[in-house]
């Protein structure tokens, strides 16, 4: 069931990404650090989040959907080029997904088990549904703040745990590889 709500939300989240008004496409070659990867870690991994509660609307009686879903996806390569992420959430009222492409540099002493890397955003695309909408490119500045960011990361079995900005602890997202 994980792993067909995971594929659910990655389908969504690229049909949502991929087309855009001007048909433009996402440069390849970016001037960001890169490195390879530990061996082992090449590969498309994702996760996924539904909260089992669901919202109904107390004047109507409507059922009005889950609390909040929620889905991500790394794509690494063995050359730490081309790496792909993307974050797709969904609540009662809103939508949202962000494709970002760019560049993955592993951190010195880094392993197949256990280390750290920088996602370096080089393009990113913003979509959302809902309250707000939102259909545009991701500025430079956005690309730089937001998007480009450490994570850190460690296997467990077959989940690779990631977690953003501080070592893996019991609240790391669980990555399922998914080639």
């Amino acid at each position: 069931m994980k792993n067909l709500f995971a594929a659910t939300i990655l389908l969504v989240a690229f049909s949502a990404t991929s087309c855009k008004k001007d048909g433009s496409k996402p440069a390849t070659d970016f001037n960001t650090p890169s490195t390879a990867a530990p061996q082992g870690l090449t590969g498309n991994w994702a996760s996924g989040f539904v909260s089992m509660t669901q919202l109904v609307d107390v004047y109507t009686g409507k059922y009005v959907g889950n609390a909040w879903q929620s889905g991500k996806f790394f794509k690494i390569t063995a050359d730490g080029k081309n790496a792909e992420f993307y974050y797709v959430a969904e609540s009662a009222y809103m939508q949202s997904a962000t494709k970002a492409s760019g560049t993955i540099a592993f951190d010195e002493g880094s392993t197949a088990t256990e280390g750290s890397f920088t996602f370096y955003a080089g393009w990113a695309h913003y979509n959302g549904w809902g309250t707000t909408t939102v259909n545009r490119d991701a500025s430079a500045d956005e690309l730089q703040n937001n998007l480009t960011g450490k994570y850190y990361y460690k296997m467990e079995g077959e989940w690779l745990r990631i977690n953003p900005g501080e070592p893996v602890n019991e609240y790391s997202s669980s990555f399922e590889q998914i080639n």
